[in-house]
């Protein structure tokens, strides 16, 4: 299951982008001979990602029946983690916190994947309770 960046937090990348495509679509125009060229690349590439992370947001959340990988692009570093290392999660605060056995904590904004956060929350506990085979994660 994928969960998909925020709308909120995709704006902020989404605007910087969008005014750097003005600012060197001018200089494709203004700039003389090559750099014309070199400014036009520039734009039509800046065009395709703002394009691409406004249809389709960047994936931060990936649970599989073998792991979960949290993190991506725009957001925290990421990490992927396979269920049978994790040995507890909790919700509090508005982060998920996923304990390892090797005593670190992971901790990641559900806000991040924002109206879905529930969604997220339940489907990492049923995944954790099927990869130990019994029922040991409750999410309430």
């Amino acid at each position: 299951m994928n969960y998909r960046l925020d709308r909120r937090f995709v704006l902020r990348s989404l605007g910087i982008n969008v005014m750097t495509l003005g600012t060197v679509t001018v200089g494709a125009f203004l700039l003389p001979g090559i750099w014309a060229w070199v400014f036009a690349g520039l734009a039509v590439l800046l065009l395709t990602n703002a394009v691409s992370m406004a249809v389709w947001p960047p994936v931060v959340v990936r649970t599989t029946d073998d792991d979960v990988r949290v993190g991506g692009r725009l957001t925290v570093r990421r990490i992927t983690t396979p269920w049978s290392e994790v040995e507890g999660v909790d919700h509090a605060d508005g982060r998920l916190y996923f304990t390892r056995g090797d005593e670190t904590i992971l901790s990641f904004p559900i806000a991040y994947v924002g109206p879905r956060g529930e969604e997220l929350v339940r489907d990492i506990y049923d995944r954790l309770n099927t990869a130990n085979g019994y029922t040991r994660f409750n999410p309430s």
